[in-house]
Parts: C-alpha cells; sequence; structure tokens
C-alpha cells in the first residue's frame, strides 16, 4: 500500500472522527433552542487525538516493513501540541465560558444556543487542525 492510500484512509479516519464528535454544526446552527456544552469540554481534542492515534497506530503495525521506526517516537515531537497559538487557546477559553455561562437574560430568551454553536465551531476547527498535524507528521514518517 501507497502513501496516496495510506493518507487516504488516514482522512477517512478523521474525518468520521470528526463526525462522530460535531455532527452537522451547520445544520444544528439553524436550530434555534437553548443547550448545554455536554460534552463539548475543552480536553475533547485530546479524547479525539487519543481515538486518532490508536487508528494510526493500527494501521502502522500493519502496513509499514518490521525495520521501520517505532511508532510512538512519531507523535513524541514537542511541536505537536504547540498548534494553537495564545491567542487562539484564549479564545477557544473565552468562547468556552461563554458558551458554559447562561446569563439570565439567555436564559428569559433562551438565547444561548448561539454562544454554544460557536464555541463548538471554534472547538471543531481547532480539532480538524490537531487531526491534520497528526496525519501530516504521520504521513512523512511513513516509509515508502
Amino acid at each position: 500500500m501507497n502513501r496516496e492510500d495510506i493518507y487516504k484512509i488516514c482522512l477517512c479516519l478523521a474525518e468520521s472522527l470528526l463526525h462522530k464528535y460535531f455532527g452537522n454544526l451547520v445544520k444544528e446552527a439553524t436550530i434555534d433552542k437553548p443547550e448545554d456544552i455536554g460534552q463539548y469540554d475543552l480536553e475533547l481534542p485530546l479524547r479525539i487525538e487519543a481515538e486518532y492515534k490508536v487508528g494510526l497506530k493500527q494501521l502502522w503495525e500493519e502496513y509499514a516493513p518490521d525495520n521501520s521506526r517505532n511508532f510512538d517516537d512519531i507523535f513524541d515531537k514537542p511541536e505537536m501540541r504547540q498548534i494553537l497559538t495564545t491567542d487562539d487557546l484564549e479564545g477557544l477559553s473565552y468562547a468556552y465560558k461563554d458558551a458554559k455561562r447562561i446569563t439570565l437574560w439567555e436564559k428569559i430568551t433562551q438565547t444561548n444556543h448561539r454562544d454554544v454553536t460557536f464555541y463548538k465551531g471554534l472547538l471543531e476547527e481547532y480539532t480538524r487542525e490537531l487531526l491534520f498535524c497528526m496525519r501530516h507528521d504521520f504521513i512523512e514518517e511513513f516509509p515508502e
């Protein structure tokens, strides 16, 4: 199996994980209803990352030659954790606080949906970038 085939499998796995955890946020955003953030805490990208890493490890074990690098060495790079800038992390953190906090006015008018949807969108984009970087590092290290 060549790198292009591996790339397609990795991309498909990433998209299925994003859909599993985030669903269709565009459709959800059109529904005007109050909600809370539920499972969408700031740790969700790390849980998705761990699940993606399991899938990548299975691909590595199945298709990489025996004399290849150790799989775990691929993701020990410190830059993997430095994907977002400080500003991006602050923005995500502020959006999380807005989505989690329901003001009295939002409670009366039931309008916290926009805050929750905005936060989920930011979280999905961050997770998408994280999976992209992981996929890129994985493909770059995958033996030809």
